[in-house]
């Protein structure tokens, strides 16, 4: 029991680093968010010279939105992680008093507790498939929005060679492509991390 307790304690240290991974990542994407609508604008401004950029500044845009919209979604679930392994720990917890307890008891006394440790234990089996249902949902989504960050690596390129033909307006723009591929690498970065954390658990 004390293993289980440990691994479950893990668990829940680890959930709530996933969780402040991706807060930081949410954050992140606001500003990816802000510097393709900058982006955007500056096209505009730009008109025919930047008449390449246009598709590729929307899809910028079109992207920091799934982004952001994706990160709270993520947020949200893995505080739901969260939460459900501090339910986790606390039933085995109280199995492990109650188990302890029936060990010093004998006879009818020791009996008593036989229906509220099979209830303990009936509600703790289902927490842990919740639990490895909605871990595998994380993954799921984590895997999407580091998809989705490693689309906008790729597409920052083609926007610093369009950048070129620009003139006047090719160091701005170059800036702006800049600032998305270094916020797509930050993202990444508290995305990777947030794997990484739940790659140790068996889901």
């Amino acid at each position: 029991m004390r293993k289980v307790s440990s691994d479950i304690a893990i668990q829940t240290a680890a959930a709530a680093t996933v969780s402040g991974h991706l807060f930081r990542a949410s954050l992140i994407a606001k500003h990816l968010a802000l510097a393709a609508k900058n982006s955007r604008a500056l096209v505009l401004r730009a008109g025919e010279k930047a008449a390449g950029l246009k598709v590729i500044s929307d899809y910028f845009d079109e992207l920091a939105g799934k982004t952001i919209s994706l990160s709270i979604t993520i947020n949200k679930k893995a505080i739901s992680i969260s939460r459900s392994s501090v339910r986790q720990w606390r039933t085995q917890t109280f199995l492990d008093r109650m188990n302890k307890s029936q060990t010093r008891l004998s006879g009818s006394k020791a009996r008593q507790l036989d229906l509220p440790i099979e209830g303990g234990q009936h509600y703790l089996t289902n927490l842990i498939s919740t639990l490895r249902s909605e871990l595998r949902e994380l993954n799921e989504l984590l895997a999407d929005i580091r998809q989705y960050m490693q689309s906008s690596n790729v597409v920052a390129v083609t926007f610093k060679l369009e950048a070129t033909q620009t003139g006047e307006f090719q160091p701005l723009l170059e800036d702006m492509a800049k600032k998305i591929d270094n916020h797509s690498n930050d993202i990444k970065y508290h995305i990777t991390s947030s794997q990484n954390q739940l790659a140790q658990f068996q889901i």
